[in-house]
C-alpha cells in the first residue's frame, strides 16, 4: 500500500500540494471606496500639474518678454548700420589695350587748279575714275592767252628792231666822236702856232666831249634795247607756258574724287569754275592733317574750289588723338590693329609714323598719325575706324567700377571700409575712363575694400554691414569701350 501511494505521487505530482480556498468575492462598499480613492490621487496629481505649469508660466513669460524686447533692441541698432556692398580693389593689368577712334584719310590728298584762264573744252575723267602721273585730265581753251602771245611776240620782234636802230644810232655817234676828237687835234695844233684863237680850239674840244657823251648815252640805249627784249622774251615765255597749261594733267597717281567742271565753264586761273557745276566737292581752303575733311563726294565749285579733287589710297593714314597720360606709351614705328564697323571679321595693320610731339593745350591729346597699306583700295578715305594700340604701363592703375565713385564739392572721392567697418572717405586721380570702369592713378591701394553705390547721406567714419556685391558687378580686368558704354557713370553727391 505504501509503494502504491509512492507510485502516485510520482504520477501525480500535484496531489501532495495542499488545495487553494476559492477567494472571498469583493463587496459593493468595498469597490466604490477604492474608486474614491483613485479620484482623489488623480485630483490631486492634476492640481500639483496645474501649479507647477503656473509657477512655470510665471516665470518663463518675464523671460520670454525680456529676451523679446532685447532682440527687437538689437534689431533696431542693427538696422540703424547701413548695409553696403562692397568689392575688393585689384590692379589693372600692366598691359593692355588702348582703342581710339579717328577718320581715315587719304596718303595725299590734292586740289587740280587751272593755271590759266580760259573755258573748258573738254574733261576727261570723272569721280571714281583712277589716273596715273601726268595723265590729262582736261583742256582749256584759251582765246586771250593767245591773243597775248601774238601780241608779246609782236613787242618782241619791236623790241629787236628798237635795238638795231639804237646800234645805227650809236655807229653814227661813234663816227661824229671820232670827227670831233680829229677836229680837235687840229685846231690844237694850230692854236699852238697862233692860227687859231684859244677860243677857237676850246669849241672843238667842247664838241668832242659831247660827241664822246651822246656814243656813252647810245651804248646806254642798248642796253635798254637789250633789257627790253629780254624781258619781252620771257614775256613770250609766259605766254607760251599759258598756253602749256590748257592741258590740265594729274600730279600724282590716284583716284578722282570731285569734279567741279563741265563743258563751256569760265575757268579762272589759280581757282576753279565760275558757276555750279553737277558733280564734285563743295570747295574748300587748306585741308587740317587729322580734321576729317577728305572730300569724296558731289557738290558745288566755287573760285577756290579748283577743277578736280585727286585722291592717293593706295596708303591711308588716320590721325589719332592719344590722351595724356598713354603719351609715353606711344612710340614711332610702333604696330597697331585697325578695325572698321564695315568689316567686323578682318583687322587691318597700321604703323605709327609720326606724332606732333607737342599736346593740344585745349584736349591734352597727342596728335598721332597711322598709316597703314591698302592696296585692293578696300579702306576708303572718310570712313570711321578704331585703332588698337598695345600699351604698357610702368605703373598700372587702380581699376574700379564708375559706381564705386563719388563726385563732391573739392573732387572725385571713393568710400573704402576700414577694419573696424567704418565708412572712410579717400580721395582720388582719374585715369582712364572707361565708361563702365575707371583707372584711379592716385590715391587707392589695391586690396582696398569699397563701397559701391554709396548710399545718400553716408558719413565719414559711419559704421556700415558689409556684404558681398554681386557677380554680375564689371571685372576690373574687363574695361568698357569709352564711347559705347552705357553702364552706370560716376555719381554726383547731392543728386
Amino acid at each position: 500500500m505504501a509503494t502504491n501511494s509512492e507510485e502516485l505521487k510520482i504520477n501525480h505530482p500535484g496531489l501532495d500540494k495542499p488545495r487553494r480556498e476559492p477567494a472571498e468575492q469583493p463587496t459593493v462598499e468595498g469597490t466604490e471606496l477604492r474608486k474614491k480613492h483613485r479620484f482623489k490621487r488623480v485630483l490631486l496629481a492634476l492640481t500639483g500639474l496645474v501649479m507647477i505649469a503656473g509657477l512655470l508660466i510665471a516665470a518663463i513669460l518675464p523671460r520670454i518678454d525680456r529676451q523679446k524686447k532685447i532682440t527687437a533692441a538689437a534689431q533696431a541698432m542693427q538696422d540703424l548700420v547701413p548695409a553696403v556692398n562692397v568689392i575688393t580693389a585689384e590692379q589693372a593689368p600692366a598691359s593692355s589695350e588702348l582703342e581710339l577712334p579717328g577718320n581715315i584719310e587719304a596718303i595725299q590728298l590734292a586740289t587740280v587748279s587751272a593755271q590759266t584762264s580760259g573755258y573748258l573744252k573738254r574733261w576727261y575723267v570723272d569721280i571714281g575714275d583712277r589716273v596715273k602721273a601726268g595723265q590729262l585730265l582736261a583742256e582749256i581753251d584759251t582765246p586771250e592767252v593767245d591773243q597775248e602771245l601774238e601780241q608779246a611776240r609782236s613787242t618782241l620782234v619791236q623790241a629787236h628792231a628798237g635795238l638795231g636802230q639804237a646800234e645805227a644810232t650809236l655807229r653814227q655817234a661813234i663816227t661824229n666822236m671820232d670827227f670831233a676828237r680829229v677836229s680837235y687835234e687840229r685846231w690844237k695844233t694850230l692854236a699852238e702856232q697862233h692860227v687859231v684863237s684859244d677860243q677857237d680850239r676850246d669849241q672843238t674840244w667842247a664838241a668832242y666831249n659831247a660827241s664822246k657823251a651822246s656814243v656813252d648815252a647810245m651804248q646806254a640805249n642798248i642796253s635798254v634795247a637789250k633789257a627790253t627784249i629780254a624781258a619781252n622774251e620771257a614775256n613770250v615765255r609766259r605766254f607760251v607756258n599759258l598756253q602749256g597749261f590748257k592741258k590740265v594733267l594729274a600730279p600724282f597717281v590716284g583716284i578722282i574724287t570731285a569734279r567741279n567742271v563741265e563743258v563751256g565753264s569760265l575757268i579762272n586761273a589759280g581757282g576753279g569754275t565760275s558757276a555750279s557745276m553737277t558733280t564734285g566737292t563743295t570747295a574748300s581752303g587748306a585741308i587740317t592733317p587729322g580734321s576729317g575733311t577728305t572730300q569724296t563726294g558731289t557738290g558745288a565749285a566755287a573760285g577756290s574750289g579748283g577743277l578736280f579733287q585727286i585722291a592717293r589710297i593706295d596708303t591711308l593714314r588716320i590721325f589719332i588723338s592719344v590722351p595724356q597720360t598713354f603719351v609715353n606709351s606711344i612710340k614711332a614705328g610702333q604696330t597697331t590693329d585697325i578695325t572698321v564697323k564695315e568689316f567686323p571679321d578682318q583687322k587691318f595693320t597700321g604703323n605709327v609714323i609720326r606724332t606732333s610731339n607737342a599736346l593740344d593745350p585745349a584736349s591734352r591729346t597727342l596728335l598721332t598719325e597711322v598709316q597703314t597699306s591698302n592696296p585692293g583700295y578696300q579702306l576708303l578715305p572718310g570712313m570711321y575706324a578704331t585703332v588698337t594700340f598695345g600699351v604698357a604701363l610702368a605703373e598700372p592703375p587702380v581699376r574700379i567700377p564708375a559706381t564705386a565713385l563719388v563726385v563732391r564739392a573739392d573732387g572725385p572721392q571713393v568710400v573704402t571700409v576700414t577694419e573696424d567697418q567704418k565708412a572712410h572717405y579717400q580721395k582720388v586721380v582719374i585715369g582712364r575712363d572707361y565708361g563702365g570702369t575707371l583707372d584711379i592713378i592716385s590715391g587707392l591701394e589695391p586690396g582696398s575694400t569699397l563701397i559701391l553705390n554709396i548710399p545718400d547721406g553716408l558719413q565719414d567714419g559711419e559704421s556700415v554691414r558689409v556684404q558681398p556685391a554681386q557677380t554680375n558687378q564689371p571685372t576690373n580686368n574687363q574695361p568698357q569701350a569709352p564711347a559705347a558704354s552705357t553702364g552706370p557713370k560716376p555719381k554726383a553727391e547731392g543728386s
